[in-house]
């Protein structure tokens, strides 16, 4: 018997629903290569990659394309929470992140652990007082979770804040297990961090070597790419520490042309550290310039932010402009009261 018209089209319509409503259910996966999202099921993940199902088919993504999950049945503001972290407002994004892990599944509840942790630390960039619960939470989530697929993320998270804290030995150790990762562009980073280490212990000349040493690798993806475009950032800050701001502006000038407007840490303090080679060349306009940039383009980033308007809140009277100095030391000390750079601006 043939079925009329009308019961097909409520039988295609209910299919499209329980279509939607499967869709609706669905884990979704951002990546950072791409700008589509994938829904499905996350069925497992180590922390190498993670395995991602759609119906029959399932796929093995890296755990280094993953930019983040977005877990079914997760509450909508964790989005506006995460959106928070990323413009710099951490305690905001904190709230959020913790009022979220009453209710969350198992495998939200270890990313929100995760989430916490990160912010926890990346607060310290401008409130040093973070410092520690950021290392011993971001210790907890690896100690617990060595097999998850932001185990590597966290691990660097982890030697970035032993290094803020001088603790140079734990930091090398924690860069040593990301340069062990299986990805040309995580290990690179953690060739780059390691020569940080030896920049901030005084070792200009091994920094440097370690830093030339990444530039030249080859490069292939975008991530490598930024590595290498990081090694040379770098490289301009050992030649500053060596007087040789005039080779490191040169360097810094390259880099700022050929870097994404969408990274905007390494942005960042490429244009810190050109304002410090000019205006340790006494060149005060161009510094000013320098640090303006970040004011007006990169103010989610704390760390130099502070740094930035301190400068600036000193050498705008070297322009004849005091009461813009006024303005930024203003600016510094509403938005980072915690920072070195308030206390350094306000004698403290």
């Amino acid at each position: 018997m043939k079925c009329p018209i009308w019961s097909s089209l409520i039988l295609l319509t209910v299919l499209q629903i329980l279509s939607v409503s499967n869709l609706e259910a669905a884990d979704t996966i951002y990546q950072y290569n791409s700008s589509s999202p994938l829904l499905g099921d996350v069925s497992g993940y180590t922390k190498t990659e993670l395995t991602f199902k759609r119906g029959a088919t399932e796929t093995k993504i890296p755990a280094n394309e993953i930019q983040r999950v977005r877990w079914d049945g997760e509450p909508p503001q964790l989005n506006i929470a995460r959106n928070q972290e990323a413009n710099g407002n951490y305690a905001e994004a904190l709230e959020e992140y913790k009022k979220s892990q009453a209710n969350a599944s198992a495998n939200l509840k270890k990313d929100l652990q995760f989430m916490i942790a990160r912010a926890t630390a990346k607060s310290a960039q401008s409130n040093p007082a973070s410092l520690d619960s950021g290392i011993k939470m971001l210790d907890e989530f690896i100690k617990a979770n060595g097999d998850h697929y932001q185990y590597y993320p966290a691990m660097k998270l982890l030697g970035e804040a032993y290094l803020a804290k001088k603790d140079y030995p734990a930091a090398n150790t924690a860069f040593g297990t990301v340069e062990r990762s299986p990805w040309k562009d995580y290990q690179m980073d953690a060739k780059n961090l390691k020569a940080r280490v030896l920049l901030a212990q005084g070792d200009a000349q091994g920094a440097l070597a370690a830093f030339t040493a990444v530039t030249k690798m080859d490069a292939k993806t975008e991530p490598e790419q930024a590595s290498k475009r990081a090694a040379q950032l770098g490289s301009a800050l050992c030649l500053e520490k060596e007087g040789k701001q005039k080779e490191a502006i040169a360097i810094l000038d390259e880099v700022i042309k050929t870097t994404s407007s969408q990274q905007s840490p390494l942005l960042a303090e490429a244009y810190l550290r050109m304002g410090d080679c000019y205006r340790e060349l006494g060149e005060s306009k161009e510094a000013l310039i320098a640090y303006l940039h970040i004011d007006v383009l990169f103010p989610t980033e704390p760390a130099v932010h502070a740094e930035a308007l301190y400068h600036l809140s000193t050498l705008w009277g070297k322009v004849q402009k005091p009461e813009r100095g006024v303005e930024a030391r203003a600016v510094l000390q509403q938005q980072y009261p915690d920072s070195e750079w308030t206390q350094k601006a306000t004698g403290s």
